[in-house]
């Protein structure tokens, strides 16, 4: 089996033997080294690299994309059972509807580099069994094209499923106000349990039934969501210019359980992940929120540069410098809101609440024991406001988040979950603190309200089982110079 690891990618000419550079093929150490002798072939290579575009209508080229995604799908089904290659065999290394999650990773800081290798090994095997070696996987900007694409909408169709919701334009998760906060946070590890818990969980739950958990991946739709998804870490890391983290620990993680092109096994290190989106395959750029469409990197000087950064990482990690426990141990019901308030003593929260927003951000720390036996539903946050109801607006100043759960609980799954979320409180605190309505003796106060997706619960007596509710701060990191 083939690990491909960082040190496997080398634009530096310090190369001892023949690598395959993702997306371009093996080549030898010549050829990268007459990078920086003169010779731009690489460059050319690297520069006409397989499009991830983003999915829409109106375009040729993604309409040719989805035919080609439409042949590689059905070429997919039409394998051999044994083939490891077949679509439900692909499917379930993510998992199955009646067996839960198997090798995903959800919840853990791999959340983004398992799901990336996960998707670089799918778009190789489309792209082999439909000889289009050009082929990108589109991604569903759900922030700017909020309804699913018609293509995958036809009965007749290969991509269609039986969907809940296709409609996303009046959910929260996705919309700029919630998504803004998020891509400005500089912290990997917040800025990815963020993006997991709030866009990620919320339209794989939305969508539902097969969307809607282990075997989500069986839905042709699951591709194009965790393209985006794959785009936001991108757009964040590359765009933006944030770091990853340069711990050794999370660089080595070899994530595992993959197929390549051929039916081999397969797998990646968390490291060479990070440098897949500048050698395997690029994004066609568009605006996330309030962060608008780049221009894409053109010249050897731009790669070199992007490239020295992104093996570099930074020294990040989630430290976590203040924290005060609103309440443990608790069962919450869905069919009420939820409310707790903090018991520490006020100088406690006083601290908090005078936060030097300038150098910590300010987290609602949520964790749950386990899934919810449904997940037809999500939850809004909001700070003091214990009359916090369903009919609240997200336009309340109280108001500060949202998360969704995705899946449910399977007692037998293989991958268990101890689903918990951060919600950022920085804002929120900031505006109640500018109105006066928070002041230093003020005890905080935490609400969660469940919201159906489809105006009524599925199972109103679900119960969540609340392991805690914390209130954390962690330093702001800040960006390396570009």
């Amino acid at each position: 089996m083939n690990v491909l690891r960082a040190a496997d990618f080398d634009l530096t000419g310090k190369v001892s033997r023949r690598v395959f550079v993702q997306g371009i093929g093996f080549v030898g150490v010549g050829l990268l080294t007459s990078l920086f002798g003169g010779c731009d072939a690489i460059i050319d290579a690297i520069n006409n690299r397989p499009v991830r575009r983003r999915l829409r209508t109106g375009s040729p080229e993604v309409d040719a994309d989805i035919n080609t995604y439409r042949d590689a799908v059905a070429a997919m089904k039409a394998l051999p059972a044994g083939d490891l290659r077949n679509w439900n065999a692909v499917a379930a290394i993510h998992g199955t509807t009646l067996g839960g999650f198997n090798f995903c990773q959800h919840g853990t800081a791999h959340f983004f580099d398992w799901h990336r290798a996960y998707l670089f090994y799918f778009e190789q095997i489309c792209r082999k069994l439909t000889g289009n070696a050009k082929f990108g996987l589109p991604y569903w900007n759900w922030n700017q094209d909020p309804i699913v694409h018609s293509a995958f909408l036809d009965p007749a169709s290969t991509l269609f499923m039986a969907r809940n919701n296709t409609n996303l334009s009046t959910l929260p998760a996705v919309g700029t106000a919630t998504l803004d906060p998020i891509f400005g946070d500089t912290n990997f590890f917040t800025f990815w349990q963020q993006i997991e818990g709030t866009p990620h969980n919320t339209v794989h739950s939305f969508v539902g039934q097969t969307m809607g958990g282990g075997g989500s991946a069986s839905d042709p739709l699951f591709w194009m969501h965790h393209c985006m998804v794959d785009y936001c870490w991108a757009k964040w890391n590359i765009e933006l210019g944030n770091d990853n983290t340069n711990d050794m620990t999370w660089i080595e993680q070899v994530n595992s359980h993959f197929v390549d092109e051929n039916g081999n096994a397969a797998s990646a290190t968390a490291g060479i992940t990070t440098l897949m989106p500048l050698l395997s395959y690029r994004y066609e750029s568009s605006a996330i929120g309030s962060s608008p469409a780049e221009a894409a990197l053109m010249t050897k000087a731009e790669y070199q540069k992007v490239e020295a950064r992104l093996r570099a990482g930074a020294k990040i990690a989630f430290d976590i410098k203040q924290r005060i426990v609103i309440t443990e141990k608790a069962a919450v019901s869905i069919a009420r809101p939820f409310s707790a308030t903090t018991k520490a003593a006020p100088q406690d929260f006083a601290r908090i609440i005078n936060t030097d927003t300038a150098q910590e951000h300010i987290f609602a720390s949520i964790a749950f024991a386990q899934l919810p036996p449904t997940s037809d539903f999500y939850l809004r946050v909001f700070l003091n406001l214990p009359s916090a109801s369903s009919t609240t607006p997200t336009t309340d100043p109280h108001y500060a988040g949202t998360f969704a759960f995705f899946g449910t609980d399977i007692p037998s799954a293989q991958h268990k979950l101890e689903p918990s979320f951060l919600v950022n409180l920085t804002n929120t605190i900031q505006r109640l603190k500018g109105a006066q309505e928070l002041r230093d003796d003020t005890p905080l106060s935490v609400q969660l309200v469940a919201v159906p997706f489809s105006g009524k619960f599925e199972r109103p007596d679900t119960e969540l089982v609340l392991n805690q509710i914390e209130i954390i701060t962690t330093p702001v990191i800040i960006r390396s110079k570009q």
